[in-house]
């Protein structure tokens, strides 16, 4: 819970279309500032009190077993620059740059008022909160290069070889303690290499084809690409309290193929369907991305890192599907003398995700899923009403997690157990959705 301020701004010039010189410059501002807390409480402990402590010795009345607290500004700013030149009737180039730096300052706190009201004796209402500070910052420029040939007048062929990045920051767990090595009481905290992680940066690859056919009656698209991804950021965990984080692995790829059609296949019904592949994985090993410790030595001090929660060279990527596949049919008709009626169908379905990297540490299947949409708009000029129905059939999925089950840190060594599954939950599709919208284009 919590809440967010956020401005952003950008401003653009751009070139009159005239002669084969064209050219865009601008340039973009955002500032976001944003506090956010976490409370998590041990039902039943007011009864396991009254059991052990009796009447009116309850240690802890609230039972606030877990509270956090994060305060984070995120500035980011850039300079950038587009020119296209028509070498032919059939050549166009494209040749951009963007310069860019952000910086992102959090400060963040943990306690645990439970364990530390019942175990060490603090005050039975107090919450005692340590902030530390976090910092990430970074800036660079980023290139664009795209050519353009139509081959024919129903083909085009391109492709761009271009930059990308995505914004480091900070994880938002408090710091652990300098002795944090010598602390053996449960505690959750960030060590030095978990507090931040670092920009990711992509270099991308795509070579495709547009093309209309039958005076322009069937539209088929198709592209290639592949994606170089350097300092990828994926989820991880601490090794005090095992809270979920984000962190850099070394290296990743993505590389796949995506498909478009459209058809009109009379004056009233047109057909599209879409169709993508890809595969995401890790191309270089990423140890101790989840900080789970398995075996020890006399005095409890960790030994060594389980394979199992080591990232692997060519292990999967999760949150994203190997496959997608989308299906519509629209049927257009005037109704009422002088209004349209269109009446959408649609079918989206994906393929099965994993929860983490490699589906390590606990990670899931999640099973895929296909959903049906269906849409009727009755409009005019300036209003339309529209009728929709979202998740026709009412399909019950997953779609993500909450943390992940069997996992739970005490201290610096992380406990697998089915029984311990503090957080872990899952996110649903939404149900079956019926409504409808109403919109007015006034005169300017």
């Amino acid at each position: 819970m919590g809440d967010i301020d956020r401005f952003t701004q950008e401003i653009r010039l751009v070139s009159e279309p005239s002669g084969p010189l064209s050219w865009i410059v601008g340039g973009f501002y955002y500032d976001t500032e944003s506090f956010g807390y976490s409370k998590e409480f041990t039902p039943g402990f007011d009864l396991y009190a009254l059991d052990v402590w009796g009447v009116g010795g309850n240690p802890r009345p609230d039972s606030l077993e877990y509270y956090s607290v994060d305060y984070t500004d995120v500035k980011e700013q850039a300079l950038f620059g587009e020119v296209s030149y028509e070498v032919t009737d059939k050549l166009t180039v494209t040749a951009g740059l963007r310069a860019y730096e952000y910086e992102v300052n959090s400060r963040s706190a943990v306690d645990l008022p439970l364990f530390e009201t019942v175990f060490l004796g603090r005050d039975p209402d107090s919450i005692v909160l340590d902030f530390g500070e976090e910092g990430a910052d970074d800036s660079g420029t980023l290139f664009k290069f795209n050519a353009s040939y139509q081959v024919t007048d129903d083909v085009l062929a391109y492709a761009t070889v271009s930059e990308g990045f995505r914004i480091g920051g900070a994880n938002g767990v408090a710091a652990c303690p300098p002795d944090i090595d010598e602390i053996q009481n449960q505690i959750i905290c960030a060590l030095p290499d978990e507090q931040v992680y670092t920009a990711d940066t992509t270099t991308n690859y795509e070579l495709g084809l547009k093309t209309t056919f039958f005076k322009n009656k069937l539209h088929f698209n198709a592209a290639v690409f592949n994606v170089d991804w350097e300092d990828a950021q994926v989820g991880g965990a601490t090794v005090n309290g095992q809270q979920p984080i984000t962190t850099n692995a070394e290296g990743a790829n993505s590389r796949g193929v995506e498909l478009f059609t459209r058809a009109v296949l009379t004056d009233e019904l047109t057909m599209y369907a879409t169709y993508s592949y890809t595969k995401a994985e890790l191309t270089a090993d990423a140890p101790f991305l989840f900080n789970v410790y398995d075996e020890f030595d006399e005095d409890g001090n960790p030994t060594n890192l389980d394979e199992l929660f080591d990232g692997k060279d060519g292990d999967r990527l999760p949150g994203s599907p190997e496959q997608q596949f989308s299906l519509g049919l629209t049927y257009t008709q005037e109704v009422f003398g002088d209004k349209m009626l269109d009446i959408n169908y649609g079918i989206t379905a994906q393929s099965d995700i994993i929860t983490t990297v490699g589906q390590r540490r606990s990670g899931e299947s999640l099973a895929g899923y296909a959903v049906s949409n269906l849409t009727a708009k009755i409009s005019d000029f300036d209003w339309s009403v529209t009728f929709y129905v979202d998740n026709l059939f009412d399909k019950y999925a997953f779609v993500s997690t909450r943390a992940h089950q069997g996992y739970q840190g005490v201290g610096n060594i992380a406990i697998n157990r089915t029984d311990l599954q503090r957080g872990y939950g899952h996110f649903l599709l939404r149900p079956r959705t019926v409504g409808v919208t109403f919109s007015y284009q006034f005169e300017m």
